[in-house]
């Protein structure tokens, strides 16, 4: 963590995905959280490392090739359900600050691990970054609210569309589709977020706050759908793995 004028920088170090992180990491992360909650930067900054969003991130949490390949169907349901879990809580952390939040994210990234960046208030990734679809991976919907998200951003028929039947989306697309503010080349990622953290910063901290309040509340209720999608992932995760 850094903190600078008006903006605090989070830098994640990489991890094999945000459940499967060693407790104290997790730990840290909710008392960072508490601590913003308290007393609020004007601008967070953010930033991932290249693989936690990852479909490489998505394999290992499944136990595929880059797991341990030898997890059972109730293993791998009770991780996707510890995955969102963790992720859904890192998201409503992110949207109930009274911080305006910038997502930086480089590298490629996993549709169904990449509702934490669309939860941020701004979002910028490098210009080498790539969506990839996985939804064939998961033997259940998308992760953490995604549906919910997506479909605000571009609507419910493209976000169908995007997640059944979009194999790969660049950056540049993206950017098109407004799933992210910013595209930049790799070496510039974190010096053009600082460079847009300091330009938000400058801004009035009511006009920032009442701004991100307005927005989010022009959404549907999210606790709502929050809680509707976690009693059905429990549900999921006892259900047989063939689906019945």
């Amino acid at each position: 963590m850094e903190r600078l004028p008006h903006t605090t920088v989070l830098r994640f170090h990489p991890r094999e995905s945000l459940a499967g992180s060693d407790l104290s990491l997790v730990h840290g992360v909710w008392d960072f959280f508490e601590a913003e909650q308290r007393s609020p930067s004007r601008v967070l900054v953010i930033q991932v490392p290249p693989d936690l969003l990852s479909p490489r991130s998505l394999e290992r949490l499944l136990g595929g090739p880059s797991g341990d390949g030898h997890l059972s169907g109730s293993e791998v349901s009770d991780r996707i359900l510890r995955e969102e879990n963790v992720i859904q809580r890192f998201i409503e952390n992110v949207r109930g600050l009274n911080s305006f939040v910038v997502g930086v994210v480089p590298g490629q990234i996993a549709f169904q691990l990449a509702a934490p960046l669309f939860a941020c208030d701004y979002r910028i990734v490098s210009s080498q970054s790539v969506f990839v679809n996985t939804t064939q991976a998961l033997p259940r919907a998308p992760l953490a609210c995604l549906p919910w998200l997506l479909s605000r951003l571009v609507g419910v028929a493209r976000a169908s569309q995007l997640l059944l039947d979009v194999p790969r989306l660049s950056a540049s697309d993206a950017l098109e589709l407004g799933l992210v503010n910013h595209v930049t080349e790799p070496d510039r990622l974190e010096p053009e977020a600082l460079e847009v953290a300091e330009r938000l910063g400058s801004l009035p901290r009511a006009t920032l706050v009442s701004l991100k309040r307005a927005i989010i509340a022009s959404s549907e209720d999210f606790q709502t759908y929050q809680q509707q999608e976690l009693t059905l992932a429990n549900q999921l995760a006892w259900a047989n793995w063939d689906g019945e």
